[in-house]
């Protein structure tokens, strides 16, 4: 690290600051993730709803939103994509005819099955990487800055706290 890089890390300012690094790192990792998911014909977004659906069955699109922290109509063009490749199904709600829960189809389990094999290779590579005491830390801050988010805008399901 450059002299001023130190002094512009401690202030939050310039490349070195929090906002810019987390990113950098953000960016960088989803990068490598898509990598990871390529061979399967999944991208980011695509794997994390089919994830969350598998684990979380009968779930509405607001929803699901809410848990990945985006809007409706994006979750809903990614579960669209998902239905058309077999991998979600949506079904009628016998106690609200307007709702149409998601549930994973055989295929789609397999596939979030092999998403999460991945996924815990990944974070222990990482892990690796950093070490494991590093990679502790840092998931704690993370955890911890989420928490202090959720206390300025109002909690956000599926984040632990």
């Amino acid at each position: 690290m450059e002299p001023g890089d130190q002094a512009a890390a401690s202030h939050g300012h310039g490349p070195a600051g929090l906002g810019f690094l987390l990113g950098v790192a953000h960016r960088e990792h989803r990068r490598a993730w898509e990598a990871e998911l390529a061979d399967l014909n999944l991208t980011a977004p695509q794997a994390a709803l089919l994830r969350l659906v598998t684990n979380q069955p009968g779930s509405g699109i607001r929803q699901l939103a809410r848990q990945l922290a985006t809007d409706p109509m994006n979750v809903q063009r990614i579960a669209e994509g998902l239905t058309g490749r077999g991998l979600l199904e949506s079904r009628a709600d016998p106690a609200d005819a307007r709702r149409r829960p998601l549930h994973p189809t055989v295929a789609g389990r397999h596939l979030a099955t092999t998403i999460v094999e991945r996924s815990a290779a990944v974070e222990e590579q990482l892990a690796g990487e950093l070490g494991g005491d590093t990679y502790a830390v840092l998931l704690d801050g993370l955890a911890r800055l989420a928490r202090l988010a959720r206390r300025d805008h109002g909690p956000e399901p599926g984040v632990p706290t």
